[in-house]
């Protein structure tokens, strides 16, 4: 089995690069051929030990968004400004993404308060149940495109004897979008692929925090 490498994603998230997805070379994560994005003590050490784990328990971890799936935030954001909010502050500084999307992430606040706040950035309707429906429309758009290759891969993996599992930061609302977009385009259910599913709003933790990973290394029988 030849080396390769695991990609510490933008946000610490771990993910398999699309290289690895693509390509008939397996690899053993070794640290020397580990790359990630930013420095700092603690993608260092989640690096060393996911590392040791793969290397040990022979398990993948996979991020969903931007990996598996396909994401385009523009698109919610264009339909939230066809609705009346201020461009201005569908920005990444804006709440909108940073307090209440991570603390919706984090399973801290439900889907109707979420779409609350959102409808409170929105001009006054006359009929909520009407622009509740529409954003949880526009709320789902970002969510894009599936390639059937890329779950294929997953299964033959675990047939070479990985387990496979999922760290993602994700809601309740997108998730129950994902689950049935999925069911519909592949003909089974997401949890099919994977051994394990560790979600943020579940584990009411959210990547980058350092729990997040030390409750999935916990799980794993892989403490640190």
């Amino acid at each position: 089995m030849r080396s390769g490498y695991a990609t510490i994603s933008h946000t610490f998230g771990i993910m398999s690069s699309l290289q690895f997805l693509s390509s008939s070379k397996f690899f053993t994560c070794r640290q020397k051929y580990v790359k990630f994005h930013k420095a700092g003590n603690f993608a260092y050490f989640c690096v060393r030990k996911v590392c040791s784990m793969l290397e040990n328990k022979k398990i993948l971890i996979f991020d969903l968004g931007g990996v598996l799936i396909d994401l385009h935030v523009e698109r919610s954001f264009a339909a939230l400004v066809a609705m009346g909010a201020d461009a201005s502050i569908l920005t990444e500084r804006n709440c909108l993404i940073n307090e209440y999307m991570m603390r919706y992430d984090r399973g801290d606040i439900t889907t109707e308060e979420m779409f609350s706040y959102i409808a409170s950035q929105l001009p006054a309707v006359e009929c909520a149940a009407e622009q509740r429906n529409r954003i949880a429309k526009a709320w789902n758009m970002m969510l894009g495109e599936y390639a059937p290759y890329k779950f294929h891969r997953l299964r033959e993996l675990r047939a070479r004897g990985y387990r496979i599992v999922m760290l993602s930061n994700t809601n309740d609302g997108h998730w129950d979008a994902i689950e049935r977009l999925f069911e519909a385009t592949m003909g089974e259910p997401l949890q099919a692929f994977f051994d394990a599913l560790y979600l943020s709003y579940r584990m009411h933790r959210r990547k980058p925090e350092p729990e997040i990973f030390l409750d999935l290394l916990a799980a794993e029988g892989a403490d640190a």
